[in-house]
């Protein structure tokens, strides 16, 4: 499987916090980022078209109640968790996608920015999949606040097909994959970001389960397991967020290999954002 990285635009409106996250793992995105090998830079291209028919296929679906954010880990579950600021607005999305598929989509210009007016408001609207798959009357459309100006459209996807599995049956939700992203906010999502967005093509390695809270990259595990007990409770418990501007510990971690040592990737235990730190090798 294939993870693809969409970025969302560093304008005023989002906070820091995503300006030190992307920094602590550019390097390691960057090292790994192999879509050039199979794309040249001038394939990578988002087409920017204007279709007044759109609003129609929007009619079709269905508005849920509650904003994304609410409704996350409720109504529905996501693949790698949110990347939301405190609003409530995507500032990063990421799809999972099979090599080829990656590769084709991008090379026939699935990704694309559509100009369009819905309910009385112009919206641009980026889709993330082909147009037929991105207008299904069955998928969702969840607004990102209660200002209703920007939303995205989710497919509800049953876990058991994308390989998840419950142990509690109370737990399960239907994974929301993403479609489509709808804004009138342009300070958020500018149109010459939303057509020149970061795509990073990473493959997924060989992962094991150290406990139930981190997980290593098979290759990595050897460093991490040669570091004293005392020395590894003291890196998970020592992760800078900023979102919360203080030191915390990092849960739902995975550890990846990195050019300069080790990379732990997460969420803060406290506010639940994303957070990384680089531990170097001696």
């Amino acid at each position: 499987m294939i993870r693809s990285l969409y970025s969302a635009a560093s304008g005023q409106a989002i906070p820091s916090t995503i300006g030190r996250y992307a920094s602590a793992v550019t390097d390691y995105e960057r090292s790994k980022n192999e879509i050039t090998n199979y794309i040249g830079p001038n394939q990578i291209n988002i087409p920017y078209v204007v279709d007044a028919q759109v609003a129609s296929y929007l009619d079709q679906m269905v508005i849920a109640a509650n904003t994304f954010k609410a409704d996350h880990e409720k109504g529905y579950d996501t693949e790698y968790g949110n990347d939301m600021d405190e609003k409530g607005y995507i500032i990063g999305i990421e799809l999972t996608l099979d090599h080829e598929r990656f590769i084709e989509l991008v090379k026939n210009q699935a990704f694309t920015v559509i100009r369009t007016e819905w309910r009385n408001r112009e919206y641009h609207l980026v889709t993330f999949d082909y147009l037929e798959k991105v207008f299904k009357p069955e998928n969702v459309i969840y607004k990102l606040t209660d200002n209703e100006d920007a939303f995205v459209i989710v497919q509800l996807e049953e876990p058991e097909k994308l390989g998840y599995y419950y142990t509690d049956s109370e737990d399960r939700r239907p994974i929301a994959l993403f479609k489509a992203l709808i804004s009138a906010r342009d300070d958020i999502y500018p149109l010459e970001y939303l057509l020149k967005p970061e795509f990073h093509l990473v493959k997924n390695t060989s992962l094991t389960f150290i406990d139930n809270n981190i997980s290593c990259e098979v290759d990595t595990l050897q460093f991490w397991n040669d570091l004293s007990e005392k020395h590894r409770e003291r890196i998970i418990n020592n992760v800078y967020c900023e979102n919360c501007s203080d030191t915390v510990t990092i849960v739902d971690c995975t550890i990846y290999n990195d050019p300069y040592g080790v990379l732990l990737r997460g969420k803060c235990k406290n506010c639940g954002k994303r957070v990384a730190r680089v531990v170097e090798r001696d």
